[in-house]
């Protein structure tokens, strides 16, 4: 079993890389081709779907959302899409500026980066560890898109 999870969590990293896929609603992948294969008839039981989709939160390559229905696949850890933002930081001299989420996400500077239109949740969660390891400083806005980030 140990080794079937190990290829599944694979396979699936690998397919929400290839089409760029953030969150993986589970029952709308039931039926895609990750876990439906059609010419040969055969499906993965949503309780096995369900089950690599825990074991690959338990080994930190996901993340429940509330309803524990969708995951949030990390095909890069958080800390490595921040490593890709600070990298554009400073190849950039932005460092000591202040930006805003979104322009970080989907500003005119970032469209030839990997992080352009990175997922919000997965772009905060990559800025509060550049914040951890004291390469930023998040700052309060309205919105999670407005918020303010200085980088150090």
């Amino acid at each position: 079993r140990a080794k079937q999870t190990t290829l599944w969590t694979a396979l699936i990293r690998d397919y929400c890389r290839h089409h760029r896929i953030f969150w993986l609603d589970l029952a709308a992948a039931a039926a895609s081709p990750l876990f439906h294969n059609v010419a040969i008839h055969r499906r993965l039981a949503d309780r096995d779907i369900q089950f690599f989709a825990g074991a690959m939160v338990d080994n930190g390559d996901a993340q429940w959302d509330a309803s524990m229905k969708r995951v949030l696949v990390f095909w890069r850890r958080p800390a490595e899409w921040g490593e890709a933002i600070y990298s554009w930081v400073e190849d950039t001299g932005r460092n000591g500026t202040v930006m805003t989420v979104y322009e970080i996400r989907l500003g005119e500077h970032a469209k030839s980066r990997d992080f352009y239109n990175l997922d919000l949740d997965l772009t905060m969660l990559a800025l509060q560890a550049l914040e951890l390891h004291g390469k930023a400083a998040l700052f309060d806005g309205k919105a999670s898109d407005s918020l303010g980030v200085k980088f150090l």
